[in-house]
C-alpha cells in the first residue's frame, strides 16, 4: 500500500494503559487534526453503573464485540470525512487491533469473532511505552503498571503482525511527543507543513 498517495490516512496512537494517549489525542484536537478519541470507557462506565465492577475482565467476549462495533463505526466514518490537503490525516485513539490484543494478554480465543482485521489497515500507528512516573489505576483503568507493560508488547505485537507501520514515541512533554509524531508524518509524506 503506498501511503503517500492516498487521502485521509489513518493513524492510530496507542500503547498499554496510561501511557499518554488521550493527552497527544487532546493536543492534536487543539492543533485541528481530526481525532477519533478512545471509546472503552463509554462502554465500561454504564456497566460499573449496573454493579460490574470491570466488565473487560468479567466478560472480555461480551466487552470486546461491543468496542469492535464502536470502532469499526469510527473507522467507516473516518473514510467519509472529507480533509485538507495540508492535513489529510485521521488520529484514532487506539485502533481494532488493539481489542484483539488485549483478548490475546487475557489469553482468550476469539475464534468464533467474525472479523477481519486485514480489511481495517492502519496507514501507521505510533506507541507508547509504559511509563512509570504517570501511571495510575482509576474506577476504570484497572490494571497494574507490570499488566499495562505485558499489554504493551501484545499491541506492538499485533501491529506489527498485521505490518502496519510502527513507531515508538519516547516518553516526554506532551508537545514534544505530539511534534515527534508531526516530523514522523511529515518525513513519510502524510503531511506537508
Amino acid at each position: 500500500m503506498d501511503i503517500k498517495k492516498k487521502n485521509n490516512c489513518k493513524i492510530v496512537i496507542t500503547g498499554g494503559p496510561g501511557s499518554g494517549k488521550t493527552e497527544i489525542i487532546n493536543s492534536l484536537l487543539k492543533k485541528n487534526f481530526y481525532c477519533f478519541e478512545e471509546i472503552s470507557r463509554q462502554i465500561i462506565r454504564p456497566k460499573r453503573l449496573m454493579g460490574i465492577k470491570n466488565f473487560f475482565s468479567e466478560k472480555p467476549i461480551e466487552f470486546s464485540k461491543i468496542l469492535i462495533k464502536k470502532r469499526k463505526q469510527q473507522y467507516i466514518e473516518s473514510s467519509k470525512i472529507s480533509l485538507s490537503k495540508k492535513k489529510p490525516v485521521i488520529f484514532f485513539d487506539r485502533g481494532l487491533h488493539d481489542i484483539f490484543a488485549y483478548l490475546n494478554y487475557k489469553k482468550k480465543s476469539y475464534d468464533h469473532i467474525k472479523f477481519k482485521l486485514e480489511n481495517y489497515p492502519y496507514d501507521m500507528a505510533f506507541i507508547l511505552p509504559p511509563w512509570k512516573e504517570i501511571y495510575k489505576t482509576d474506577s476504570e483503568r484497572k490494571e497494574t503498571f507490570q499488566e499495562s507493560i505485558l499489554i504493551f508488547n501484545y499491541i506492538k505485537n499485533i501491529y506489527k503482525e498485521n505490518k502496519i507501520k510502527l513507531f515508538e514515541i519516547k516518553p516526554d512533554t506532551v508537545e514534544n511527543r505530539v511534534l515527534q509524531i508531526l516530523h514522523n508524518l511529515k518525513l513519510n509524506n502524510l503531511i506537508n507543513f
